[in-house]
């Protein structure tokens, strides 16, 4: 007989669950196919918004947990990158001038730091990494609509 997993067991609780939550429409625009070039305007026009509230999300984040994670030197920063829509949350050292997840290992690695303020920092690296893939969801799905919008134009001109 096989062995249930941890991982079973989840996927199991997960197909019980209820499917009414706000999610679900969501995933509902991300998988049900286009009818046509009007429903993709509609759903791009509907995450817009959500990119421009999740602007303000990653600083709000940041100025949340920096008066913590400054007291081993580093500091969270939102960070732009081209386009100007993705800010994602990333670690930075006090100075600013170095920037990524590998401050923080080292700080958990090889710093002096107690084992509630080691929790607390992974807490935070928790919630950053899944805070900064509800980012990724969204504006990575809006650039797409884009390019899909700019290739039905061509397609159109073509007539």
């Amino acid at each position: 007989m096989a062995k249930t997993t941890a991982l079973d067991k989840h996927r199991e609780l997960a197909l019980d669950e209820p499917r009414d939550f706000a999610l679900d429409q969501y995933a509902k625009g991300l998988l049900k196919p286009f009818k046509g070039k009007g429903e993709v305007i509609r759903f791009r026009d509907e995450l817009e918004p959500e990119c421009r509230r999740l602007w303000q999300e990653a600083a709000d984040f940041a100025n949340r947990y920096n008066k913590t994670v400054v007291q081993v030197g580093l500091w969270l920063k939102p960070h732009n990158n081209s386009g100007g829509r993705v800010r994602a949350v990333q670690w930075r050292d006090k100075a600013q001038t170095q920037m990524g997840r590998r401050l923080l290992e080292a700080v958990l690695q090889h710093g002096n730091v107690s084992v509630g303020m080691k929790r607390q920092l992974i807490q935070i690296e928790t919630e950053r990494a899944i805070f900064n893939a509800k980012i990724a969801a969204a504006t990575r799905q809006v650039d797409r609509l884009n390019r899909l919008l700019k290739d039905l134009d061509e397609v159109e001109a073509m007539i």
